[in-house]
């Protein structure tokens, strides 16, 4: 019985640290970037099973996760919107110069991972910096022509822009 308490008190002890290694890195980062939001970030990296047992090279890899899916998100959106747009269209012409951003965000995000598992963070920040930018370039992009980007672009750009910065601030703490 001694020793099922002792366990107990390890495993709780375990998962409590874990959850405050969470916190704690997302705390760092609000504070050393005003554009990270702490409750996502929170929500973000807790919602991944290894986060408990990370350090923070290991959540950095985990905030790294949600980029993925959300980079697949607006690029399928970019692609039906470009499908269905005009040939030779402003709009078509925008949603092409995005796909383009968008694909190579995705192999900065690639670069950016397979920097933090070789410890290069330098490179890794760098990486992570050129992927954090697609969603606002695009918007850009959109904005030079004297229009506003479509909905489904416009609504998947802002929580890609802040996974991205709470990638990038983690990264940053390594």
């Amino acid at each position: 019985m001694a020793m099922f308490l002792v366990m107990m008190m390890m495993l709780v002890a375990d998962t409590t640290t874990a959850t405050d290694m969470v916190e704690e890195t997302c705390g760092r980062c609000r504070r050393s970037n005003p554009n990270v939001n702490y409750t996502l970030c929170v929500a973000s990296l807790s919602s991944y099973p290894g986060s408990r047992a990370a350090d923070l090279r290991g959540l950095a890899l985990i905030s790294a996760m949600p980029l993925r899916s959300a980079l697949a998100a607006i690029s399928s959106s970019a692609t039906d919107l470009r499908d269905t747009a005009s040939p030779g269209s402003p709009v078509r012409s925008c949603l092409d110069a995005c796909l383009g951003l968008f694909r190579h965000a995705a192999l900065e995000l690639r670069s950016a991972v397979a920097a933090v598992e070789s410890w290069r963070y330098g490179d890794a920040r760098t990486a992570m910096s050129a992927a954090v930018d697609a969603p606002v370039t695009c918007e850009d992009e959109f904005k030079d022509q004297a229009m506003d980007p479509p909905p489904a672009i416009k609504d998947k750009s802002n929580p890609l822009f802040q996974q991205g910065v709470i990638s990038l601030a983690i990264i940053s703490l390594l």
